[in-house]
């Protein structure tokens, strides 16, 4: 904060609002301000204070809304921002189209057509946009903050996925593209790294920013409309060549790679490089995709076809819509989600999601369970094909009929740590009000020590 900042424009830090909200009564006394605090006359909440092209505070009417906490990620056009509304008092993205970009250019009318194509697909699996914000030649995009990462990230830990996750993530991203392609937009930039993931585990597709909407239907225009955009490697053989005609057949063609990325961990083609439209281009029309059954033998069939028929070269050989490749994914999901018949019919085949609340039950029977075990039950949970929202509903249950906090208490408590040990340390005042407001949540001491210690580790890895 800088030396020249109001002490009216301070604000106490998230985490401390959020377990006030839980019913600690947080006074001035028990933590003062200190020159570390993340809110400060709108100045970047970054030890480092990284430079923005042209920016190291928002715009004036801007910064009085949004306290800008990080930067979530940068790129050519524009920067994103986790910033706090200071109105309404949640944390949301805030995309800001750089300084030099002109308005009324064919950057800024596809950055204003992004918010209004997005603004008008209300559906749980797209980012939802919350409104576009002005001021002088600052124009931003103010939408969800999804904390839980993306699908690029994901793969990036795990390498691949089970079939039966993969089917589910596709089918979520289809049902968005669904949703789109209905009023005529064509995403032409499906990859992993623009697929989020809620807190249930949704996933979600973000950012429309270089989507085709047709001129009829009050879509962008101009002589670059249709030169190849997006990353080439996800780039369906039509949209690599500029074709004018392409449509939402384009983005089924990506999703294919990504589900080929899913079940396998890498590509369906081989490149020397991943940068250039005209290596993609000369791959993808003179090599069939790899056959994603010498890595994973144990794949259906049904998979394998859908595979197939996402990736076929012509746009006419695959499915028609997204909604024909739902109808297509949906029975294959429900007949790998059975489970296998038993050859001895009179003996007990315990269910996944019975398998999942015996482990739970066990863990909790100190009435307890660390992040490390919570985390590990949810992997297991996938690789059970079992939901997360179904495993975490199950972890609710259990407290509720053994007396515990409620998960929802535990997992506000969770954040509130994380937010405050954000850098790997917890203060003498942090741990003070931590102690005094789990002993009222109910937490005891080993559990709240548990989440503690998790925080600090996970902030240091950072």
């Amino acid at each position: 904060m800088g030396k020249d900042a109001k002490p009216e424009q301070k604000r106490r830090p998230f985490g401390f609002r959020l377990l006030s909200l839980l019913g600690m009564d947080f006074r001035q006394e028990n933590r003062p301000e200190t020159p570390d605090d993340l809110s400060s006359a709108g100045t970047l909440a970054m030890a480092s204070r990284p430079q923005v092209p042209g920016r190291t505070i928002l715009p004036a009417r801007l910064g009085e809304r949004y306290q800008v906490q990080r930067i979530l990620g940068s790129g050519g056009y524009g920067t994103v921002f986790l910033v706090r509304d200071l109105v309404i008092g949640r944390l949301v993205a805030l995309k800001l189209l750089h300084h030099g970009l002109r308005p009324g250019g064919i950057v800024h009318r596809h950055f204003i057509q992004e918010a209004r194509i997005a603004g008008q697909l209300d559906h749980e699996n797209i980012v939802v946009i919350y409104t576009v914000e002005t001021d002088a030649d600052c124009t931003g995009i103010v939408m969800e903050y999804l904390p839980e990462g993306s699908l690029a990230s994901r793969l990036a830990e795990r390498g691949c996925l089970a079939e039966i996750e993969a089917l589910r993530i596709l089918h979520g991203v289809l049902s968005g593209l669904s949703a789109a392609h209905q009023i005529k937009v064509t995403h032409r930039d499906i990859k992993p790294g623009n697929i989020l993931f809620d807190p249930k585990g949704r996933p979600k597709v973000s950012d429309f920013g270089v989507a085709h909407l047709p001129r009829e239907e009050g879509g962008v225009s101009g002589d670059t409309e249709f030169k190849p955009v997006g990353t080439p490697v996800y780039m369906s053989p039509e949209q690599l060549v500029g074709d004018p005609n392409l449509d939402g057949r384009s983005d089924l063609w990506s999703c294919g790679v990504i589900l080929h990325e899913m079940l396998c961990g890498s590509l369906p083609f081989v490149y020397k490089s991943k940068s250039t439209v005209e290596e993609a281009l000369q791959v993808v029309m003179t090599h069939d995709p790899g056959n994603p059954l010498l890595s994973r033998p144990e794949l259906d069939p049904a998979t394998v076809e859908l595979l197939e028929r996402l990736l076929a070269r012509l746009p006419e050989r695959r499915f028609q819509s997204s909604q024909e490749a739902l109808r297509f994914l949906e029975p294959l999901i429900s007949r790998i989600n059975q489970p296998p018949p038993s050859a001895f019919p009179d003996q007990i085949i315990t269910s996944p999601v019975s398998l999942l609340e015996d482990v739970m039950r066990l863990l909790l029977v100190d009435g307890m369970m660390s992040p490390p075990e919570r985390r590990e039950i949810m992997r297991r949970a996938t690789r059970l094909g079992v939901l997360p929202e179904v495993a975490r509903e199950l972890e609710a249950k259990i407290r509720r009929e053994m007396g515990l906090p409620s998960l929802d208490t535990i997992e506000a408590y969770e954040t509130a740590v994380r937010l405050l040990a954000g850098d790997g340390e917890l203060g003498d005042s942090d741990r003070a009000v931590l102690e005094s407001t789990s002993r009222k949540l109910g937490i005891t001491d080993i559990e709240r020590s548990m989440i503690d210690k998790d925080a600090v580790r996970r902030g240091r890895e950072k």
